[in-house]
């Protein structure tokens, strides 16, 4: 049973991941599902050919091949290289500024850009309106527990606004293809490559803009939607292209600092570029008992690219020193945090056991 186990023995999935389970051996239900993990080698390799069929096939008219999404952390640091130098696409890299980026990921984000040549466009929203959503998101159910489990509610924020930026610019540019970096532990395997259907999106995500617009102001629905003149024009495709890859992270670290790369000393374990991060783990854990971060470093750890030991490191590295100046900055209080946390938890224990009763 699961409450034997505080992790398990050969991930580090925790015993209080949702609707997880152990053997007598302390090995989670995630290990033991071979039959996924066959089935996900099947579909990287034919997203890999996928790809390799758009990028042939793509229409060279404009100035760019893909938008590529630069946070200047190591997994969109080395997917540009993959970009430029694997594939040979003519990229524009595109940051998302929350306003929490370590200095020293701007500094990479300009070693990045300088070392591949490839023009750089960034958006940072205004400081009270990214502040609004990120409060809201922290203190209110804006997302479903269900959508959490890969991701901190304030990431799942940040990275909306980051592809929905993303989309405008590529419609705008007339460009084909938008490159991510995640890891397939960070998003599903259906995720490898797909064209977005923007009114199925926009008809999912209504709940929670409107949680966001009640709480945040209406300013942050700009970030959560394309322009009505931009909806006609042909979407681009979505490509992660880590996720073909199977690199271990020192590889990728030291490909890197080759190029002048360098791990920021401001930020957490499981971050390499956002200030911001600590604070969204710990509102995570306090509402759900878990780090958002397990499946995705679990993940890398059974398909080798991520050591058990590294893993439980990254856990460990919570950076508490950041968390004070960071609930100041964004003038919420600790106990308001922590209050906002039980109300969470107690609304996604009700939905688990709503489903366990169904």
């Amino acid at each position: 049973m699961s409450e034997k186990w505080e992790r398990c023995t050969r991930c580090v999935i925790s015993s209080d991941f949702p609707r997880i389970t152990f053997d007598d051996e302390g090995v989670c239900s995630f290990c033991r599902d071979r039959a996924f993990y066959a089935a996900e080698a099947n579909t990287i390799e034919q997203a890999r050919n996928q790809v390799e069929q758009l990028f042939v096939n793509r229409t060279r008219g404009g100035r760019y091949d893909a938008l590529l999404c630069l946070s200047g952390g190591k997994d969109s640091s080395y997917t540009l290289m993959l970009a430029v130098k694997k594939y040979g696409l003519r990229i524009l890299a595109f940051t998302f500024d929350n306003g929490y980026l370590s200095e020293r990921t701007v500094q990479n984000i300009k070693c990045m850009v300088d070392a591949m040549s490839v023009d750089l466009i960034t958006i940072r929203p205004a400081s009270d309106v990214m502040k609004s959503i990120i409060r809201t998101s922290v203190l209110h159910p804006v997302y479903s527990p269900r959508t959490l489990t890969r991701i901190s509610a304030v990431c799942n924020s940040c990275i909306t606004m980051v592809n929905t930026s993303a989309e405008s610019i590529a419609l705008e540019k007339d460009i084909p293809f938008i490159i991510s970096g995640f890891t397939l532990g960070q998003i599903p395997s259906n995720a490898l490559v797909y064209r977005p259907n923007y009114q199925f999106i926009m008809e999912s995500r209504r709940k929670a803009v409107e949680t966001l617009v009640a709480h945040a102001g209406s300013a942050a629905a700009e970030y959560f939607s394309i322009g009505k003149g931009l909806l006609q024009r042909s979407f681009p495709w979505h490509i992660n292209l880590l996720c073909l890859e199977s690199i271990v992270e020192d590889e990728i670290i030291e490909k890197l600092q080759a190029l002048g790369w360098r791990q920021p000393k401001d930020v957490d374990g499981c971050s390499s570029n956002c200030r911001l991060n600590a604070f969204n783990n710990l509102a995570h854990e306090l509402a759900y008992g878990y780090n958002p971060y397990e499946l995705e470093l679990s993940h890398l750890v059974r398909k080798g690219l991520l050591s058990r030991a590294k893993a439980l490191e990254k856990l460990a590295d919570k950076a508490d020193s950041q968390v004070g100046s960071i609930l100041e900055e964004l003038q919420i209080k600790r106990e308001d945090l922590e209050s906002a946390a039980v109300r969470l938890g107690n609304e996604a224990a009700r939905r688990i056991q709503r489903k366990k009763d169904d």
